[in-house]
């Protein structure tokens, strides 16, 4: 049986996701507690909140973390191994985990633009302008000038597409790469509409560091897609865009994702051929990913459970688990389904 309180996870001393108002020292889902100090992300990621949820990882209690959620945590209590993000405790001194703790992986989750409007992420479609795009400009700022220096990973971003934004974008194509010396990589994650091959070369400055991606996709068929859970998305530009992602020489690992609800579970097994199919024959790390839909506010508590197909009161959990049994075992395949008959695959460290 693992002791949790013989392993000190390193992310909360070198991670750090900022949004418009509120900051966290990893995924808000799996440890949500905000550190905001509400003077900068660099004196946030020092606030005594922050060194009260260190304090939790060294004493072992993770009382602020939910291990259910947490696909490494759960791995690592369910003998999976420690998958990277983990420190023996008796190998590593509290003076050296002071040492270390520093902004090293920033997630930009300040500015929620996307050029969509999926049921399960947001009601309406969002656009940041005047003082909100305003807002972004200054921790965009602040980023470049106060922390660059230190910052070695790059993360854009889970709330809003890349591409779309008009502060992100703009970053993008005049990034400067003195300002971040220590930079070693940068991780998109998109929708994929926008990531054309003539607005990827207007970013020719950031293309040596995108070695990693997440495209959020959730069909396998133009209906599904356009009408049902990617609205104002257009499958044919996905699927020619995908062609072109393809060819990206920095790209090591391409990770595709599919968040599995009432819409479009059935389409599974078809999204990962077509998926597996595009990307054969290159030299690129695939990973398909099933994540498990999540109630961002969006909907009702009921209408959430009629979106939950993975609940097993749903009144087709059983169809849905006949179905996922297809491909939760397949090569390339990551999922976090926490039903008895599959236990989550962690998802890729990117």
């Amino acid at each position: 049986m693992i002791d949790k309180s013989d392993y000190i996870c390193n992310v909360p001393f070198k991670y750090t996701e900022v949004y418009d108002h509120k900051q966290y020292l990893c995924c808000p889902s799996w440890l949500n507690v905000d550190i905001s100090d509400g003077k900068s992300i660099q004196s946030s990621f020092y606030s005594d909140k922050a060194k009260e949820v260190r304090d939790s990882i060294i004493d072992g209690s993770y009382k602020f973390c939910d291990e259910s959620q947490c696909p490494y945590l759960n791995g690592l209590l369910n003998g999976k191994g420690d998958q990277g993000m983990f420190l023996r405790k008796e190998t590593v001194s509290i003076e050296k985990l002071d040492e270390i703790t520093s902004i090293k992986t920033l997630n930009m989750c300040f500015d929620r633009s996307c050029n969509l409007q999926c049921p399960s992420c947001r009601v309406e479609l969002i656009n940041y302008l005047g003082k909100e795009r305003e807002s972004v400009e200054i921790k965009l700022t602040e980023l470049t000038e106060e922390i660059g220096k230190k910052i070695r990973r790059l993360y854009l971003s889970g709330t809003a597409d890349p591409f779309y934004s008009k502060s992100f974008r703009q970053f993008l194509i005049n990034f400067d790469p003195s300002k971040f010396p220590k930079l070693r990589s940068m991780h998109l994650h998109t929708n994929g509409i926008l990531w054309t091959e003539q607005l990827w070369n207007k970013m020719h400055n950031i293309h040596k560091y995108v070695n990693s991606c997440e495209i959020s996709i959730d069909a396998a068929t133009k209906d599904t897609y356009e009408n049902k859970v990617r609205l104002g998305g257009s499958w044919d530009t996905l699927m020619k865009n995908l062609e072109f992602i393809k060819t990206i020489p920095s790209l090591s690992i391409v990770k595709t994702s599919f968040v599995v609800q009432k819409a479009n579970y059935k389409e599974v097994e078809l999204f990962y051929n077509i998926i597996t199919e595009i990307f054969k024959g290159t030299d690129k790390k695939i990973v398909v990913f099933f994540n498990k839909i999540t109630n961002w506010g969006t909907y009702t508590d009921e209408e959430f459970l009629i979106q939950d197909v993975s609940n097993p009161q749903h009144p087709e959990h059983k169809d849905f688990i006949e179905i996922f049994k297809k491909v939760h075992t397949l090569p390339k395949v990551t999922h976090n389904i926490t039903v008895p008959l599959f236990k989550p695959i962690t998802p890729s460290i990117i």
